[in-house]
């Protein structure tokens, strides 16, 4: 039995040395596409999330001097503004305004890119104490790409369902 020359054992010895280093190759670069993949859902999601961001909602309670309804009649006048800042439109877009009686809903529908609207809503309120002024409105909509959010005046959140419109 002839155990071969020195030239076949190092032919040997480096062509199993370069099948190891072809699977570590391999097996590096699968976890870097992994990697890569995790990395670009992450990027996506902050990226969706930037947008919504770019959405919105300031309200103006208006009391009387001393924080009541300015009438008899016990409906608080609420001045709204909400703006779409971001590239796409948004749909499903209803105003939650903080009431007596549970959230009063101001359905919008659909808002444009850019799009800044300005209103004045009357809602059964019977007082507003300073730290209230600015709040007390929630604004709820999908994104372009199907998410659900709701927007106050300082928080914003993802919500499961979407804003029930009827």
């Amino acid at each position: 039995m002839e155990i071969g020359s020195l030239a076949a054992w190092a032919s040997a010895v480096l062509t199993g040395g370069g099948l190891l280093a072809t699977a570590y190759q391999l097996r590096a670069s699968r976890a870097d596409a992994k990697a890569a993949r995790v990395q670009a859902q992450l990027d996506e999601e902050q990226r969706r999330e930037a947008m919504a961001r770019a959405v919105g909602v300031k309200v103006s309670w208006q009391p009387n001097r001393v924080g009541e309804p300015p009438s008899n009649d016990g409906l608080m006048p609420a001045h709204v503004e909400v703006l779409n800042g971001g590239e796409f439109p948004i749909c499903g877009v209803v105003l939650e305004l903080a009431t007596d009686r549970g959230p009063a809903e101001i359905v919008y529908g659909t808002i444009l890119p850019g799009e800044h609207l300005k209103d004045t809503h009357e809602v059964h309120r019977t007082g507003v104490v300073f730290g209230e002024l600015t709040g007390g409105a929630t604004l709820l909509f999908t994104d372009t790409y199907g998410n659900h959010w709701a927007r106050s005046t300082d928080t914003l959140e993802r919500r499961d369902q979407p804003a029930r419109i009827c």
